[in-house]
């Protein structure tokens, strides 16, 4: 996958590029689709409204109404697409960088030195996520606030790149000095 704007340094390499598990989308979408199904079913119902509402101005209000609802739906599908794709997290020989989607025009761009990790932390803390193979990292580092990733998959491949670009880090820092 390109990845716009991500400039690395000298001798620096992308070792793995990490989104949410697909569950994540399926669960969000599952909603959406309920929505979609209720819909069907409210405007399915048309001899009930042909007794209230004249059925020549009922059909213009059922076409008005749907096609705002039509365009909530997507709306939300393209919300809830782009919250997914763009919440990514980047490893690399150097820095592990976390881009948070928090909206369709906000996101959060953050980064940290692999050298600088304390502590990772990985929590399974569902039987979805156990079965399905994905959880939470935290990642405490020097001076800094600690770095949380939500329901992402590979979790313990993630933690054993991490930890050896950490050791890796530290080792030649060490050296230098």
């Amino acid at each position: 996958m390109p990845i716009p704007s991500l400039h690395l340094e000298e001798r620096e390499r992308v070792l793995l590029v990490l989104h949410r598990h697909w569950f994540v989308l399926v669960r969000e979408l599952s909603a959406v689709f309920f929505m979609i199904f209720a819909g069907i079913m409210v405007f399915s119902i048309k001899s009930v409204w042909y007794r209230i509402v004249d059925p020549v101005v009922f059909d213009h209000i059922i076409s008005f109404l749907l096609s705002l609802y039509a365009l909530l739906i997507l709306t939300l599908l393209f919300a809830i697409w782009i919250n997914y794709r763009l919440d990514v997290w980047i490893i690399t020989t150097k820095r592990v960088i976390d881009i948070e989607q928090r909206g369709l025009f906000n996101r959060e761009v953050s980064e940290f030195l692999v050298a600088n990790i304390q502590d990772i932390t990985t929590e399974v803390p569902t039987m979805i996520m156990t079965l399905f193979g994905f959880g939470n990292m935290t990642i405490q580092t020097a001076g800094q606030k600690s770095f949380t990733v939500s329901e992402i998959p590979r979790l313990e491949e993630a933690k054993k790149i991490i930890l050896a670009c950490s050791y890796a880090a530290r080792e030649i820092s060490t050296k230098v000095q």
